[in-house]
């Protein structure tokens, strides 16, 4: 132990072998304890900011595997949605075919045996995307008169509701009940005519 204290700083390249190699282990394990704390330190961070981004970008690699694995099928049910689009585009009258279905509609009731009293057309209705025009109507007969009027009206190649339906039994002769029918018979058009979807 005297042997180290005799040591002189100053004099170290004529120490003995072990003196020499303990502070040399000793400046070594300094200098890769800077290094690291300057140099790799930051670089850490780096490389976990950089493993954070690879998981990322794998996650969205694997989303839009995803998505053009689904393309077909996409554009399968986009082609059964245009396909039903123009459907009903073709149920739905234009202008010109508003006179010809009210007329329709009269002849319905006339061909059952329904009395109209009023028949008209009220104010159209504004919606988001379409409008709707209302039919209304006032008319008089037997329970299965006014049923196979309803029943004709769902048949027609144009879309129509019946809705608002007020039903009275105004008569009531030989056991026949006479009803009086209050109904809106509502068909709809596209504000404009919507354009095929495609992918």
């Amino acid at each position: 132990m005297n042997d180290w204290q005799d040591l002189d700083f100053d004099e170290i390249t004529e120490w003995p072998l072990g003196p020499q190699s303990v502070v040399a282990l000793l400046l070594s394990l300094v200098v890769v304890a800077v290094g690291y704390w300057y140099w790799l330190t930051p670089l850490q961070g780096e490389l976990t900011q950089l493993k954070q981004t690879e998981v990322e970008l794998r996650s969205r690699v694997i989303n839009r595997a995803s998505q053009v694995a689904a393309l077909p099928t996409v554009k399968q049910q986009i082609d059964e949605l245009n396909q039903r689009y123009q459907t009903v585009i073709v149920q739905l009258p234009v202008e010109k075919e508003l006179a010809s279905l009210l007329s329709g509609i009269n002849d319905i009731g006339v061909n059952n045996g329904l009395e109209f009293q009023g028949i008209q057309w009220a104010d159209r209705i504004e919606k988001a995307q379409y409008y709707e025009l209302p039919l209304n109507m006032q008319l008089t007969g037997n329970y299965e008169q006014i049923g196979k009027f309803a029943a004709s009206i769902a048949h027609l190649p144009r879309i129509v509701t019946l809705k608002d339906v007020d039903l009275k039994v105004t008569e009531h002769v030989q056991n026949k009940n006479t009803l009086s029918l209050k109904v809106s018979a509502s068909t709809y058009r596209f504000k404009v005519t919507p354009e095929k979807v495609n992918l």
